[in-house]
């Protein structure tokens, strides 16, 4: 278990993320040509460059998470650090936590409109498909970071407990914003535990009803237990937020401007 453990957070991650990227692109351009919203290359590159710049910030901040989070460790902060469990306990239990407090950074980024301003650019897609997965402002960064690192506060979580977390997600995460529909019963049984890609469309709904619901990363239940969940047919979603809903508010400049332009909410 130990080994498997060490071989899951020793995986490359940002080639973990091109290669999924990449497959799940390329499928949907093969298996739903008939269906595909326009200028698919476009809106991609559009999405290119806002995701460069999230790396960028991310490389160049990276060092002060790990330093948080070491910090955290070696000081033994944090409720796993001030009681005696197996590591593995601590690790099954460290992925609870830190969907469980990204829940509630999920909600506050749609609650308060200084972060909503950041993460409406993710919400601004009209046509989505997996490239939607690049489509986040670079001050993004701040939010995602600021998540993982209250969990790792509160929680005494380690830097290889993150590490994996992510691992778990990021195939879940690109599957959320593909245009792949999945069957009934997928929803019938695995959504039963976890945020399906098709609940999680729900939460693309340019009507604010559903855009502010379905919060959670990994599991359904957080937003089963605090109000915030809802289901609607996929073919019944539709995608984005109609103040974004032009070719120019589309565009990457428009885009990273935007959280610092005042743009009316449409309800």
């Amino acid at each position: 278990m130990e080994e498997l453990f060490q071989k899951l957070i020793s995986v490359n991650t940002d080639i973990l993320m091109l290669s999924l990227l990449t497959f799940f692109f390329t499928v949907e351009q093969i298996i739903n040509r008939a269906s595909l919203p326009p200028n698919r290359i476009p809106h991609l590159l559009h999405g290119i460059p806002l995701f460069v710049g999230y790396l960028i910030l991310n490389f160049g901040l990276a060092f002060m998470v790990v330093f948080c989070v070491n910090w955290i460790v070696e000081n033994q902060i944090g409720l796993f650090n001030q009681i005696q469990i197996p590591y593995v306990f601590k690790i099954i239990i460290g992925v609870f936590c830190l969907d469980f407090v990204s829940y509630w950074f999920h909600r506050g980024y749609h609650t308060f409109s200084v972060l909503w301003r950041l993460h409406r650019v993710h919400h601004s897609d009209t046509t989505m498909d997996s490239s939607t997965f690049l489509r986040f402002h670079p001050l993004d960064w701040f939010l995602d970071n600021s998540s993982v690192l209250v969990a790792c506060f509160i929680f005494g979580l380690d830097l290889n407990i993150v590490v994996f977390n992510f691992i778990l997600y990021l195939p879940l995460f690109i599957m959320h914003h593909s245009l792949f529909v999945f069957p009934a019963w997928f929803d019938r049984t695995f959504g039963k535990i976890i945020v399906s890609p098709n609940f999680h469309k729900v939460h693309h709904h340019q009507n604010q009803e559903f855009t502010d619901t379905n919060y959670g990363n990994i599991f359904i239940f957080w937003d089963k237990l605090f109000g915030t969940y809802k289901t609607l047919p996929v073919s019944e979603i539709k995608y984005g937020l109609t103040e974004f809903d032009t070719t120019e508010r589309q565009s990457f400049w428009f885009l990273l401007k935007s959280p610092f332009i005042n743009i009316k909410r449409n309800e």
